[in-house]
């Protein structure tokens, strides 16, 4: 269990990168975001909902996998410290540098704000001025798209507590936690997801604030605690890995049944009927799960070896994260204007977020100690 699963850090980086292309096409959609582009494309809305139920999802679980091996590794406390010296310095670096112009971009295009970035930095931003915000329902400062890293952070720490007072740390290879059925594994984690759906869509919607997103909060707990409980279980993982067919033709079933869902019930409205709300949650639970276990499945199959590439992207995920979306919303407010060709347009804005924050990490992040303290590099020795 403590050798290194290489098709989870490909996982990974395919992910963050479909992050990178979703959140150019939140530019084009119907759907709230920071920017909206003049020439809206509603289409883009059938490919984002077919990726959104699980893109995130596998992201916990990936996390909660490589919980479990850390903490087998390095023991509770270890574990805890080295999440915070990794995950709480991009944080605070993203609040306090990263994420300023994109917020101010964004008070610009909607309220028409008219202040220099440099005195809206030094002034409303820095010195926590709500007046500004508040009519986004927005707080200053704020950790924006960097909310999955602060509700990573909380949950290891969760965790690293439990694990500490428990046997969770002293697991090693070859040890497994408490036998359960296949078939649980393949329907409780839907169901989960399903039943947080509805308490989000009726009761409590995303906030990203996490104090007061329990619906959300405990969503991607259980997720979290999924992966961990995964990391036990080499059976499931074999299971996983031998019907990757399988599982793949299910996913794909389950995809038509999440399109017609959303045809009927497309969830934009508001005051729907409570049926609606029903057959998207449940539509979307269980295609979510059976798209993770697809992609851990294919993903166990076929990206399962090191390579120089993936050490360096699996790197510089975490900045790149970090950087992509104040670079994308920076270069959309100027890119927009100029009403290139659609396709141009977006093409540009791709390749200037993802180019971009690629080439910020390896000229001024990667080759210096301090910035990737601040960034979450992991050092070169790990």
């Amino acid at each position: 269990m403590t050798t290194r699963r290489h098709h989870l850090d490909w996982l990974r980086v395919g992910v963050f990168a479909l992050l990178i292309l979703y959140h150019v096409g939140m530019l084009y959609v119907r759907w709230p975001y920071n920017l909206k582009a003049p020439r809206l494309v509603p289409a883009l809305e059938w490919p984002m909902n077919a990726v959104s139920p699980w893109r995130m999802a596998l992201l916990f679980v990936i996390s909660g996998v490589v919980s479990r091996i850390m903490i087998a590794r390095l023991g509770a406390g270890r574990f805890a410290v080295e999440r915070i010296r990794r995950l709480l310095p991009p944080i605070l670096t993203g609040m306090a540098l990263v994420i300023p112009p994109q917020t101010y971009v964004e008070l610009v295009t909607k309220t028409g704000l008219r202040m220099s970035y440099l005195a809206f930095w030094l002034g409303p931003y820095l010195h926590a001025d709500q007046s500004l915000a508040r009519p986004l329902h927005k707080t200053l400062p704020t950790w924006d798209h960097l909310w999955f890293v602060v509700y990573l952070l909380n949950f290891a720490l969760l965790v690293a507590l439990v694990a500490a007072f428990g046997r969770l740390s002293q697991i090693g290879p070859g040890r497994t936690a408490r036998p359960a059925p296949i078939w649980l594994w393949l329907s409780a984690p839907a169901l989960w997801m399903a039943g947080w759906n509805i308490a989000i869509q009726t009761v409590a919607p995303f906030t990203h604030a996490f104090v007061d997103d329990w619906a959300a909060d405990l969503k991607w707990f259980g997720l979290y605690v999924t992966g961990i409980a995964l990391a036990g279980r080499e059976d499931i993982s074999l299971w996983i890995r031998t019907h990757w067919r399988g599982i793949a033709i299910v996913t794909l079933a389950l995809l038509v049944v999440q399109m017609l869902a959303m045809a009927v019930a497309p969830l934009e409205s508001v005051g729907q009927p409570l049926w609606q709300v029903l057959v998207r949650a449940v539509a979307d639970g269980l295609y979510g799960w059976a798209g993770v276990l697809a992609a851990l499945a294919i993903g166990a199959r076929f990206l399962d070896g090191p390579s120089r590439l993936l050490g360096w992207l699996s790197r510089a995920v975490l900045p790149v994260y970090v950087l992509h979306q104040p670079i994308l919303l920076v270069g959309a407010y100027v890119i927009l204007p100029l009403k290139l060709p659609l396709l141009v347009e977006a093409a540009s804005l791709v390749l200037l977020a993802g180019g971009g924050s690629l080439i910020v990490y390896a000229a001024f992040i990667r080759p210096f100690a301090w910035t990737r303290f601040l960034f979450g590099d992991r050092d070169r020795r790990a």
